[in-house]
């Protein structure tokens, strides 16, 4: 047995940084799956603790944000109330949910400095809890939008049984860009402020407040906007009952792109990570 678990400690210190890499997204994925799943729900217990409402102070105020919005860019618009509010609703909590998981990816290995320093376990980990924890707050801020859509009386349709899938995808993409920007903003501390500043221009930029059609012969601009696709594959489902292909044509190309490059990023730089943070 002795021998046997040599050969297996000397198999492991020899493995290839490449298979390192995809030992580290897999062990994360799955052996270590109770991990991340207990620290992100501890995360929001920590944010809200002694709270009376806690984690629903979010559902508040993103109900009072989309209502006061909701009133006045309708009129704006020169738009139907009952067309323009759940339009705004989804777009709004849809951008909530990629533009943390995008920032929050620059951190992502900052703040986890202390487990990274003293406790083995994959990068993936670290991401994952991230993830989940963005996820949570995504379901509490889904209450308003039922309410929304209860309201305005937008009955359902086969199309609804795609929204799990476009929530797995944004999380999986929220998985690739937590690897890929968090060791770069670990060494590049620089990043992170060009990340939130770019967010903030983008957040304009995409239809949220506004439809694509207003842009009447410039409407094409809004297809060349990646967070339009990933807004979209939620929203359409939901408002038209449809399937946007071409949506999710573009967000199953991005993360097929970031996945490869996530595995290149941790590949190369994994091992320094804990040097960097």
């Amino acid at each position: 047995m002795n021998q046997v678990s040599k050969l297996r400690a000397t198999f492991k210190s020899r493995r290839s940084p490449f298979l390192s890499a995809v030992h580290d997204i897999k062990k994360g994925f799955f052996t270590y799956t109770a991990v991340w799943v207990v620290l992100g729900w501890l995360d929001i217990k920590q944010r809200y603790r002694r709270s009376v409402l806690g984690p629903f102070w979010l559902t508040i105020s993103t109900s009072v944000m989309v209502a006061a919005l909701g009133l006045v860019y309708s009129g704006l618009f020169n738009q139907p109330l009952k067309d323009y509010l759940p339009y705004l609703a989804v777009g709004m909590i849809v951008w909530t949910l990629l533009s943390t998981l995008l920032n929050e990816a620059c951190a992502v290995f900052i703040m986890a400095e202390g487990m990274i320093k003293q406790v083995r376990m994959p990068l993936t980990v670290h991401v994952l809890r991230m993830v989940w924890r963005n996820i949570i707050i995504f379901f509490h801020n889904a209450v308003v939008l039922i309410f929304v859509l209860l309201f305005f009386s937008r009955g359902a349709s086969a199309a609804l049984f795609l929204i799990p899938f476009a929530l797995i995808i944004i999380a999986l993409n929220g998985l690739w860009l937590g690897l890929i920007l968090g060791v770069f903003c670990s060494r590049f501390r620089d990043i992170a402020p060009i990340i939130a500043n770019f967010t903030q221009l983008v957040f304009f930029i995409t239809p949220i407040f506004w439809r694509p059609e207003a842009l009447v012969n410039r409407a094409w601009l809004a297809n060349l906007n990646p967070f339009y696709h990933f807004i979209e594959i939620v929203r359409s489902p939901l408002l038209q009952g449809n399937l946007p292909i071409e949506s999710w044509e573009v967000v199953i190309s991005i993360t097929i792109l970031l996945g490869v490059l996530a595995v290149f990023v941790l590949t190369k730089y994994r091992h320094r990570v804990a040097y960097w943070v």
